[in-house]
């Protein structure tokens, strides 16, 4: 038996999505705390701004949040497991439209990329640092890589990390399952009116003429080191195996991860593996490598 396409749901077996409904709430549930706490709450940990350098841990950490997130709840958890791992963390907003003010994400990501580059820009300057480690969920894992290939980025970053990368774009219902999933924003906005007012949502398609320009040389480039942490469970970015990275020369170093074969029994979706312990421990390791 087979489901006609519906927004919110990738997949055309029903007996899959009736099993995965509950991880999908699950996942949900848990992104919903987390803002309740960062709006409600004091932040988890000041950025490192003005901390000496370490040479132990010379690149500083850039985090980079996706659509619709933010500097604070996204990162609640990764915060304090990086910095207890000795590394110095900045987190920025980024792709704030002035009609949808309080949102992030959403603007053209040529634009968010170049922010990007000035908050990079900014932490070198800071921390005296020669490179940063960029860290990424979602679009903020998939960002990077149009700072390293037409803003110079490479050159100044030395490993990037994405979590759930949306590293070759997104299916229309994917999109929309996200926008469903987001806490408070179909109150603000409705779905279909974000792919009209937000370049973003279009551009990240993945049959886009943005995404060809992304991927139109490979997906690496020369002198940086790249992980990627993927679930199978997850229901944004479609199928899930296309946020695997293929090096685009001999001795780029890439290492694709997909957290089922770190943990068998993980039901972590899209919006929760900022907060999954097993990704998080990944992060650090590869952060500290």
């Amino acid at each position: 038996m087979s489901l006609p396409p519906i927004p919110g749901v990738n997949a055309d077996d029903v007996r899959t999505e009736l099993t995965r409904a509950p991880e999908r709430l699950s996942g949900n549930a848990t992104a919903a705390g987390h803002r309740a706490a960062a709006v409600l709450g004091p932040d988890v940990a000041a950025d490192d701004w003005g901390r000496p350098p370490d040479p132990e841990r010379p690149h500083p950490v850039v985090l980079v949040h996706g659509t619709l997130g933010d500097r604070q709840y996204v990162w609640r958890e990764a915060v304090p497991a990086v910095k207890a791992a000795g590394h110095r963390v900045f987190r920025l907003n980024y792709g704030e439209m002035p009609s949808l003010p309080g949102l992030y994400g959403l603007a053209d990501v040529r634009l968010s990329a170049r922010e990007l580059a000035a908050f990079v820009e900014r932490v070198l300057a800071d921390t005296g640092a020669p490179k940063v480690n960029l860290v990424g969920h979602s679009q903020g894992g998939m960002l990077p890589h149009y700072y390293l290939k037409y803003l110079g980025g490479a050159d100044k970053v030395h490993h990037v990390v994405g979590i759930a990368p949306s590293n070759h774009g997104v299916t229309v219902e994917g999109l929309t399952a996200l926008v469903r999933q987001a806490v408070g924003v179909r109150d603000i906005v409705e779905e279909r009116m974000l792919f009209r007012v937000s370049p973003a949502f279009t551009q990240l398609l993945h049959d886009s003429e943005f995404i060809r320009e992304l991927t139109a040389h490979g997906d690496t480039v020369d002198g940086v080191r790249y992980t990627v942490i993927w679930s199978t469970r997850d229901e944004v970015v479609q199928p899930p195996t296309s946020q695997r990275l293929t090096p685009s020369e001999p001795g780029h170093e890439v290492t694709n991860l997909c957290l089922q074969e770190l943990a068998p029994d993980n039901r972590t979706t899209h919006m929760a593996m900022p907060y999954d312990p097993v990704v998080l421990r990944e992060v650090v390791r590869a952060l500290n490598g």
